[in-house]
């Protein structure tokens, strides 16, 4: 787990949640921006199973297996009051998981640019990881990582995301990432269908920001969770790493999608 702000204080304990083949660090820019905004938040960015500095995901990991793990580094998290969590893709499927397994210790669950439907095992991610795949598992530098990722035709900021899941040791660079393990995980969650989570009974709040120009929220799924209470707001512009793209903006709709402290 990676703190991004100050102890928790008052028991308004904001946890963010990264999204696949991501890690803690990628929030930061978010992290701060919310830790400055609101005084009264102690912001945390964590590093899920078989992420950054997270531990190997065990055989068989899906969403809930995740969400517990959350849990579990926490400690006892109904001692800091009862959790915010902002979840970016898969973190915020993770974090409705983690609501669904655990109501009594969630207050409120922000998704950035996800829904609960079932994701498609096509398109940008099948193709992020056959390049994945297919790159060399250790090199000199990081530039032959940089210089394959670009040949399979991956955008820039793609290339440069994916580069941050690279370590040096005294041989040189290697993945410090399970490739095999996390492209199992993703067929394995692809399908989960997480409407149930937001449709049935709960005590949970919960909060949608989507990128307008993103195709993870579409219209109808953006209708569907209006319709179970949960309030969606649009970033224009913004593709899925819509919290990279525009910190500012992001920050404060989290922020105006949060319950009171007294709610």
């Amino acid at each position: 787990m990676t703190a991004a702000s100050r102890p928790v204080a008052d028991g308004r304990l904001l946890l963010l949640l990264h999204g696949f083949l991501g890690s803690a660090r990628n929030l930061g820019t978010l992290a701060h921006r919310l830790a400055q905004a609101d005084a009264r938040l102690a912001v945390r960015a964590v590093d899920l199973p078989g992420h950054g500095a997270g531990p190997p995901l065990p055989p068989g990991a899906d969403t809930a297996t995740l969400a517990r793990a959350v849990l579990d580094g926490l400690g006892a998290p109904g001692a800091s009051g009862r959790l915010l969590l902002v979840g970016h893709s898969l973190g915020g499927r993770v974090a409705l998981r983690l609501a669904g397994l655990a109501p009594a210790a969630v207050g409120h669950v922000t998704l950035l640019d996800v829904s609960p439907s079932p994701l498609s095992t096509q398109g940008g991610v099948s193709r992020v990881l056959a390049a994945l795949a297919a790159a060399p598992a250790r090199a000199a530098s990081r530039e032959p990582f940089r210089s394959h990722l670009r040949s399979a035709g991956l955008a820039e900021p793609v290339v440069e995301w994916l580069l941050l899941n690279l370590e040096a040791d005294d041989a040189g660079v290697r993945w410090r990432i399970d490739r095999p393990a996390l492209a199992a995980l993703h067929a394995r969650i692809a399908g989960e269908d997480l409407w149930p989570l937001v449709e049935g009974p709960r005590a949970w709040t919960l909060h949608c920001v989507r990128g307008g120009a993103s195709p993870y929220v579409g219209g109808d799924d953006a209708r569907r969770l209006e319709t179970a209470g949960c309030s969606v707001a649009t970033v224009p512009g913004a593709g899925h790493f819509l919290h990279a793209e525009r910190p500012d903006e992001v920050a404060c709709l989290v922020l105006a999608g949060l319950p009171s402290p007294s709610a």
